[in-house]
């Protein structure tokens, strides 16, 4: 399998560097950068070419959904999975409406998040991170 590059957007320091140490011992995810907005989030989809950006729902200036939606519009765009801690069928529906690929509940990332991309960036995406 070839190296999945890796993108991880969230406005909270602390679970980047958890999400980056989480995804250290994945050895076919490659982290090719780091965003802290959506604005980061949409500029680096489009100067890195990540296959993959993992991104934070709720971020100040402009969040996930918005920024999902823009880097959706661009040409070649990478597969987008969602985290947030709001994890309830209104915000999943938010979220599969704005184009993202898939929904992980910040509750489940450290236990779920390496089998999440393991299994859906060979297959087609379910929308649910949750098995």
């Amino acid at each position: 399998m070839n190296t999945i590059r890796t993108l991880l957007v969230d406005d909270n320091e602390a679970f980047l560097v958890l999400a980056r140490h989480l995804l250290a011992s994945v050895p076919e995810i490659s982290v090719v950068g780091l965003g802290h907005d959506g604005y980061d989030a949409v500029r680096l989809a489009e100067e890195l070419r990540p296959d993959l950006i993992l991104m934070d729902l709720s971020m100040p200036g402009m969040g996930g959904l918005q920024a999902t939606r823009l880097i959706k519009a661009q040409d070649a765009p990478p597969r987008i999975l969602i985290a947030s801690h709001y994890d309830d069928a209104e915000h999943r529906e938010h979220t599969a409406q704005a184009g993202a690929d898939g929904f992980i509940s910040k509750h489940d990332y450290e236990h779920r998040i390496a089998e999440y991309v393991r299994s859906n960036m060979t297959s087609t995406v379910t929308g649910d991170a949750h098995g």
